[in-house]
């Protein structure tokens, strides 16, 4: 494999900026690696030329300023649900397969104007009802490690990329899960931001109460990279200081029922935490099931037509062909 697909996405950002790494052959070694991992089902629209066009520019412009464009020629993949000017917005659906927005997403403009390209529009569990990835129009993301089995949805075709080294990084969508699930199954890793953090515009909606775009990468600091770039922050914090620091412990429910090698894991990540001075609290939340079911799934699906409607509408505007809504 490429080395240059062991990058992290900080990486190769730092390596473009001073200079030691050249755009277009970053972006060549990903098309080469999309197009060897194809047969995984990671991504649903790649146009190649557009990235090398793309890259190509970058290489041939003064280098921004310091802080000012942190993913500056770093390929990003977008969720085939988050709108992205110029290439098709299907939610996983034949039905929007000819829906191409002319508009970005907030959050795509936002990484866009940070720097970054575009690798592509993944994979996606149809209009990201599931949690398993495998999507009956355009077919399955499997999961890398063992094609077998699935990658975890509903951003499925992100976690095949990242997995893979097709990808640097990957903004998803998070409703209940669909950011955070993949990035289990296929040993990434999912940040899932308060709502509102990241803007809401241009993304195919499931319940507004709880829909967010979010960050996939192989590591924390590409999540907070992305995190830096959509919102302003810095991307650089200072080391937390960890001795004294209470952190609560709901062993009840989040950890019942794990495979024996997953509970070892957590185990071992507890146990560091306690040597680093971390204060664990046990604090089982009673019921917390049965609440959880009783309302995420009741707003929900309160929200779902009305926020679908309101997409629909919204379409006509952004699409280069608009199409009116499905009747559920």
């Amino acid at each position: 494999m490429n080395p240059l697909l062991n990058l992290h996405a900080f990486e190769a950002a730092e390596r473009i900026a001073k200079g030691t790494l050249r755009c277009v052959d970053y972006a060549e070694a990903l098309i080469q690696r999309v197009s060897d991992t194809a047969h995984l089902g990671g991504l649903l629209h790649h146009d190649a030329a557009a990235l090398r066009r793309a890259a190509a520019a970058c290489d041939a412009m003064a280098r921004p300023a310091p802080g000012t464009q942190p993913l500056f020629g770093v390929p990003l993949v977008f969720k085939d649900n988050i709108d992205v000017a110029g290439m098709p917005t299907t939610a996983g659906s034949p039905w929007m397969a000819d829906h191409v927005p002319r508009i970005n997403a907030g959050v795509t403009q936002r990484l866009l104007d940070a720097g970054a390209l575009v690798l592509g529009k993944s994979n996606l569990h149809e209009w990201s009802q599931g949690v398993t990835g495998n999507n009956h129009a355009f077919g399955p993301a499997r999961n890398p490690h063992d094609p077998t089995r699935i990658a975890g949805g509903s951003s499925a075709g992100n976690a095949v990329l990242l997995a893979t080294h097709a990808a640097p990084a990957a903004v998803g969508t998070d409703t209940g899960g669909s950011v955070r699930v993949p990035a289990a199954l296929c040993g990434l890793v999912g940040f899932r931001p308060t709502i509102g953090r990241w803007p809401g515009e241009g993304l195919v909606p499931i319940s507004p109460t709880f829909d967010t775009a979010g960050a996939m990468a192989r590591s924390v600091a590409d999540c907070r990279l992305l995190d830096g770039a959509v919102t302003g922050a810095s991307v650089r914090a200072p080391a937390a200081s960890l001795p004294g620091l209470r952190i609560g412990v709901p062993q009840a429910y989040f950890w019942e029922r794990l495979d024996p090698a997953v509970a070892a894991v957590c185990d071992e990540g507890l146990a560091r935490l306690r040597d680093a001075g971390v204060v664990l609290v046990s604090c089982d939340l009673a019921d917390v099931g049965g609440l959880f079911a009783q309302g995420s799934m009741s707003i929900s699906l309160f929200e779902i037509l009305p926020a679908m409607a309101a997409y629909f509408a919204a379409m006509a505007a952004r699409s280069t062909r608009a199409r009116s809504p499905p009747r559920w």
